[in-house]
């Protein structure tokens, strides 16, 4: 999945999703917390993974010694799976939306096989502070482009 999405979630906690994520998420999906670090500190968003790229994560913790599995409980205690309503809406938990600090305004990014959604603030700094020249250049000299 590629591209970046700015989109808003209404009052009842439904989002529209992308046209163009449409197929490549599916009728079913999940969505759970997600967070890495960069100069900033820790980001925190939500993680929507197809159903394929979901029972590849699973399969993965499957293969891990018990007590690395364990620690994926986070992710899996808190994700929900997403059904899209006849208009493409989909419903985003409240306690989703609490721990990515979702309000009303929401970035859907493309992220190789599944999707990122941001708070568009939290999204918009991450992008001031790593689109440079320079970090373009060390992504892809680790990519070895």
């Amino acid at each position: 999945m590629t591209g970046t999405y700015e989109h808003t979630i209404d009052a009842k906690g439904r989002m529209f999703l992308p046209s163009r994520l449409r197929e490549e998420l599916g009728h079913s999906f999940h969505i759970a917390v997600g967070a890495n670090r960069d100069s900033a500190g820790i980001c925190k968003y939500l993680v929507m993974y197809p159903e394929a790229a979901w029972q590849k994560l699973q399969e993965r913790v499957a293969e891990l010694p018990s007590s690395q599995a364990s620690a994926m409980d986070v992710i899996f205690a808190n994700a929900a799976r997403c059904e899209p309503d006849s208009q493409w809406r989909i419903f985003i938990p409240q306690d989703l939306r609490d721990y990515a600090g979702l309000k009303r305004d929401v970035v859907v990014i493309g992220n190789n096989d599944k999707a990122k959604l941001w708070d568009a603030e939290a999204w918009n700094a991450k992008k001031r502070r790593e689109l440079t020249p320079e970090q373009v250049a060390e992504t892809m000299l680790l990519l070895g482009l």
